[in-house]
């Protein structure tokens, strides 16, 4: 695949995966054997340790997310993002009731692209900084 193409597949997740919440979209998109280097200590890093944060922290506890890429970079089958998501606290987030609070969550992803599709992840945010916020 060209690097337009590698980009064009990370806009799409960006936008329906991480802003729409769809994870029908990201079963279709991440291979089989998709692993998360920057998955939390305990959390799973296959598709389904994402699934589980999308589905069952980040869209559970926030509403009104949005994506904006600030800088997209890709070479071969890398495409490195960084962007900034932002939402509205409204439900319950590990304990801490909603507060209502706008939140922006400042992430950098690096995504491996195979035959198309995502195959390997390495990231950085402030989503600990985030919940640490809210609690006071």
């Amino acid at each position: 695949m060209s690097t337009m193409q590698n980009k064009n597949l990370l806009l799409h997740y960006n936008k329906e995966v991480v802003e729409k919440g769809d994870m029908e979209v990201l079963k279709q998109i991440a291979t089989p054997d998709f692993i998360n280097h920057s998955a939390p200590e305990g959390m799973s890093k296959g598709i389904d340790g994402i699934l589980y944060f999308f589905s069952g922290i980040l869209h559970t506890a926030f509403t009104d997310l949005t994506v904006d890429i600030l800088d997209m970079i890709a070479e071969n089958n890398k495409v490195v993002t960084r962007k900034e998501i932002k939402a509205t606290h409204t439900n319950t987030l590990f304990g801490i009731e909603a507060t209502g609070k706008k939140v922006t969550i400042k992430v950098i992803d690096i995504f491996t692209i195979v035959d198309g599709k995502l195959a390997e992840h390495w990231g950085e945010n402030n989503f600990g900084a985030i919940v640490a916020s809210l609690k006071g």
